[in-house]
């Protein structure tokens, strides 16, 4: 296994019900696209990747009505990969709070309960700064005795240490064309805030949106399995209720697809998503929208896909001014807004403290569109 790790308008589409057509035709990697209808490479342990051919629960553009500014199939057939920044992307010109916690990893070779308690009487009240820098905890990070899931390939857990369990927990899978290490920087992060943390690479770097919508609800599975697993850093520690996802860019398109089919989630994030014309009017789950008013692959998506959520499920756009398409990947981002805006949604919607809707409640700073709708109840 590889280790590399409200509302403003609302579109009107044609939506025919080929979900898995558009994102087998469709892609977002760096001005490139793909044809995911036959993904290249073995699909570990389920066959042939073959996408979603239907979805009841999210609408599409007709194949053929090509948006402007559609991923150039030739180039995605030489292989060419959604850019990746290695470092964190500061948009703005302030400085991020300083950090009220270290954030140390502490890698090793290996090593449930259904809700999550309420924040004990003696924990530190939240606040601006520690809601943007790591966290108190140290990070404990297991890649090998997980299960094997055979919807998604490379895999790594990111555990927190010294934090009270039960934990809650969020799955996240990348890009068109990225392995894991693109997303990776959110483990550490949101480990370190006490939510458990799996990042994943997909069988095929092409595998479309609903084959990565397959993966990232598969990555839950390995987390739940952690709960029951002899050794496990996690045995008996999880809350099997409190689960989570999160996707960049195609990635983003099938965390979206796997929110509207599967309303049991607590929260979802996605990170430039990418379904042009996409709709999901039956997703129920929280979900947040951060998006790259600069992003030349997904720009402007994230609006529309926004505005197809019903009023009754909260959502939340934050698009960073002059923000890349990999402005969503790193915590740090933004001077620190990205990881800010992420943890807040993530403790407020999975882990349930309300202490961190104040945050939400804030315009971030670096917005060039800020959009909410916190008052719906999920």
């Amino acid at each position: 296994m590889d280790h590399t790790t409200l509302c403003s308008r609302r579109f009107s589409r044609r939506r025919p019900p080929l979900l898995g057509v558009l994102f087998g035709v469709l892609a977002c990697g760096d001005g490139n696209t793909m044809n995911a209808g036959t993904a290249t490479g073995a699909n570990r342990g389920s066959g042939d990747v073959s996408p979603l051919t239907t979805s009841p629960t999210a609408t599409v553009p007709a194949p053929g009505a090509t948006p402007a500014g559609t991923p150039d199939t030739a180039a995605a057939a030489n292989g060419s990969a959604e850019s990746v920044a290695p470092n964190p992307i500061l948009v703005g010109g302030e400085e991020p709070p300083a950090s009220a916690g270290g954030d140390a990893e502490n890698p090793a070779d290996d090593t449930s309960s259904e809700t999550a308690p309420a924040p004990s009487s003696d924990a530190a009240e939240p606040t601006l700064a520690s809601a943007t820098a790591p966290g108190p905890f140290s990070v404990l990070t297991v890649t090998t005795g997980l299960r094997d899931g055979p919807e998604y390939g490379s895999q790594t857990l990111h555990v927190p240490e010294g934090a009270e369990p039960p934990f809650a927990s969020v799955a996240i899978v990348p890009g068109f064309n990225t392995p894991e290490s693109s997303i990776q920087a959110w483990g550490p992060f949101l480990a370190s805030h006490g939510i458990v943390t799996l990042t994943i690479g997909t069988n095929t770097p092409t595998d479309s949106a609903a084959v990565r919508a397959r993966a990232v609800l598969d990555a839950l599975e390995t987390i739940k399995a952690e709960d029951t697993r002899s050794g496990s850093a996690l045995e008996g520690k999880l809350s099997l209720a409190r689960l989570a996802i999160m996707g960049w860019s195609l990635g983003g398109g099938g965390v979206l697809s796997a929110a509207s089919s599967t309303p049991s989630l607590k929260a979802a994030i996605t990170m430039a998503a990418f379904g042009p014309g996409a709709q999901f009017p039956n997703d129920q789950v929280p979900t947040l929208f951060l998006a790259g008013s600069a992003d030349p692959n997904a720009g402007g998506q994230s609006q529309g896909m926004f505005a197809s959520l019903p009023d009754t499920t909260p959502k939340m756009l934050f698009e960073v001014r002059n923000g890349p398409h990999e402005i969503g990947n790193n915590p740090q981002n933004a001077n620190g807004e990205i990881g800010r805006y992420g943890l807040s949604w993530l403790e407020v919607f999975l882990v349930g403290d309300e202490r961190y809707r104040q945050f939400l409640e804030q315009s971030p700073t670096q917005a060039s569109d800020f959009q909410q709708n916190l008052t719906a109840e999920p």
